[in-house]
């Protein structure tokens, strides 16, 4: 325990051994979470502008304190962060010498893209503040399941009128329609299974049972507004990614347990108690997801010819039917049957974004709202007058800033992938399963302006910070 003499030659505790609150650090994580539950909600802009400013005068505060304390961080942890800043400063650098839509441009700059940076500093304060009390991560997943909690809210008066558990309403709700619901249930799965693993490894029994109950709730309620409140297939399937990752990693814990250290006398007790509520764990959440994806199947009916209607879809020279499909009407697939709708344009857009329009544009347009729109509209202009996007964010994201943008942003997230392989981080799985979380979710998702890249810059920063080696300790 440390400790400082005072001129009387009196031993004095430091503030941190006697257990004061570190009241900087506990207003970050809860600004944090309120700022992820209504991130992606309807009506909230001015009160997340008040908390992001406040927060990065916080965090900047924070950050300094806590560098001047750890001076010496490794540079393999700063390389996201760095590829962020590269980030910002292409923005800058595209915006004054390869602009073709100026003012849009500066508009942006000026709103996203500066709301982008204080995320990230917001992100940056977060991580290092949860460094000191790694529980207090689960505060952040409290925040968006308050957001859910609002949703059912609407839902069930909706629900009760139609006498059906299946009510979707993708305009009323308080999310901006399904994308963004997607957007704030796949951080909080990513966020609590990551979690899980993390407080499972602490040996702390306690935590981890609180843990795996919060999980299961958070889990439960995540598949059932996917289900019968969004009806979104992309939803259950980013869910389904993780799930299956995670029960990947549980396998692999549960096979290490029963041949490496059973055989141990003083550790054979407590190893077989952790067997079992593995096992019970995993199998609770296998019924979980495969009752939830059941029921999906049923009442989504693009489930059944998914398949088909992908390979369809991706053949985009011999049905040109995407260039403007409300004129040529939608394709036949494989089986006879005309192609589902949402999964057609989905996989046709993003297929044209990827092997058309990006080449044509390796710098980008420079603009994140509709670049897909504008090339359509200049490559065809026969087309539909309105497509509003691939669907895929990554591919917006390279319309809008080209390959430049994607080799930074995607390599600061699989860096951190294969950077977590080797960290000893307190918090190595939560940024694994953050950031291949991440990279699913904006490869399946429309999440490529506002509020969406706000997301993507705070969490890549607050995954960053979270395997920043520490010293210090804080209760």
């Amino acid at each position: 325990m440390s400790a400082v003499i005072n001129p009387q030659g009196q031993d004095t505790l430091t503030p941190e051994a006697r257990g004061e609150r570190d009241i900087l650090g506990w207003t970050l994580i809860l600004c944090s979470s309120i700022l992820l539950g209504i991130w992606a909600v309807k009506g909230t802009i001015a009160l997340r502008n008040s908390l992001l400013g406040v927060e990065t005068l916080l965090s900047i505060i924070y950050c300094y304190q806590f560098f001047k304390s750890n001076p010496k961080i490794p540079i393999k942890n700063w390389t996201p962060l760095v590829l962020l800043g590269l980030m910002f400063l292409w923005v800058i650098f595209h915006y004054f010498f390869l602009s073709r839509f100026p003012d849009q441009q500066l508009h942006e700059l000026k709103s996203t893209w500066f709301r982008a940076f204080l995320a990230t500093v917001v992100g940056v304060g977060t991580g290092i503040a949860l460094l000191k009390r790694p529980n207090a991560i689960n505060c952040l997943w409290l925040g968006i399941l308050a957001s859910f909690a609002y949703l059912f809210y609407q839902y069930i008066p909706k629900a009760l009128a139609l006498n059906s558990l299946f009510a979707p309403d993708y305009v009323n709700y308080i999310f901006y329609g399904k994308i963004s619901a997607v957007l704030a249930g796949t951080i909080l799965v990513a966020g609590l299974l990551g979690t899980m693993l993390d407080t499972a490894r602490r040996n702390n029994w306690f935590a981890t049972m609180m843990v795996a109950i919060l999980t299961l709730v958070g889990l439960t309620i995540t598949l059932y507004v996917y289900v019968f409140i969004l009806d979104t297939r992309n939803g259950v399937g980013l869910a389904f990614i993780l799930l299956t990752l995670f029960c990947l990693v549980i396998l692999r814990r549960i096979v290490i347990n029963i041949l490496g250290k059973l055989s141990k006398p003083q550790t054979r007790s407590s190893r077989v108690l952790r067997v079992l509520l593995s096992i019970f764990f995993f199998l609770v959440l296998g019924v979980v997801t495969v009752l939830s994806i059941k029921e999906h199947v049923k009442h989504n009916p693009g489930w059944s010819s998914m398949w088909e209607d992908t390979k369809t879809s991706l053949q985009i020279k011999k049905y040109p039917n995407w260039q403007n499909p409300q004129s040529l009407g939608y394709p036949v697939n494989a089986t006879g049957q005309v192609v589902k709708v949402n999964t057609y344009e989905r996989v046709a857009w993003a297929t044209a974004g990827v092997s058309i329009f990006l080449p044509q544009n390796p710098y980008g347009l420079g603009i994140l709202k509709g670049p897909f729109t504008v090339l359509m509209q200049e490559s065809y202009p026969n087309s539909t007058t309105y497509l509003p996007s691939t669907h895929s964010a990554w591919v917006e994201i390279g319309l809008a800033f080209g390959y430049p943008a994607l080799f930074l942003l995607l390599g600061a997230l699989f860096y951190m992938v294969f950077l977590t392989f080797s960290s000893t981080s307190q918090f190595q799985a939560t940024a694994f399963t953050f950031s291949v979380g991440l990279i699913a979710l904006y490869t399946l998702g429309e999440v490529s302006s506002q509020h969406a890249i706000e997301i993507l810059f705070f969490l890549i920063s607050l995954a960053a910070a979270l395997l920043f080696p520490c010293s210090s300790k804080a209760t």
